[in-house]
């Protein structure tokens, strides 16, 4: 009798905890919630703690990347040129991966010469808010936070000036 109470109670006990974990699944959801994830490299003007991604009031480049995808690299002279012409305040840029060796995102973001934050995103919060599901993955966001992008990939970056055509836009409209 004392083993059918306990099965019962232990049985009981996984329902009432597998209910609150889908429960908090469903509630973390909200892609209008704020995400911030930590930053990698903190040299220089880059910034040191969490990283929000998209500041209220400010046009947004998400690209999500990984340090072994050769698209990836083939984009940073591309958004080193884009990160000159727009300041920090005027367009706010987040490179997300999903790699934990921070010593390798180090080496490759001091390798191409990255001037903007780069974050990482190990339990995929980002990659999956965003369907982010393949390298690279560009996401524009305008002032008002909202997605300006579709499609699977978002922003394709082949050159520098198809890149500014869909910014430029953003950025005078929140002027």
């Amino acid at each position: 009798m004392q083993r059918r109470s306990l099965l019962g109670t232990l049985g009981a006990a996984l329902g009432v905890g597998l209910a609150g974990c889908s429960a908090s699944v469903n509630s973390t959801d909200d892609s209008s919630e704020s995400l911030t994830l930590p930053s990698v490299v903190t040299t220089g003007d880059l910034p040191e703690g969490q990283v929000e991604l998209i500041p209220e009031g400010t046009v947004t480049l998400l690209n999500f990347f990984a340090t072994w995808c050769k698209p990836c690299v083939d984009e940073m002279p591309h958004f080193r040129r884009l990160r000159a012409e727009y300041d920090a305040e005027t367009l706010h840029m987040v490179s997300i991966t999903p790699e934990v060796e921070e010593e390798l995102i180090e080496e490759f973001w001091s390798e191409h010469e990255g001037t903007w934050p780069v974050v990482n995103d190990p339990a995929l919060e980002a990659t999956d808010r965003w369907d982010a599901n393949s390298y690279p993955t560009n996401l524009l966001f305008d002032r008002n936070g909202e997605q300006v992008t579709e499609g699977g990939h978002g922003l394709r970056v082949r050159d520098f000036e198809g890149l500014q055509s869909r910014i430029e836009p953003l950025v005078e409209d929140s002027s």
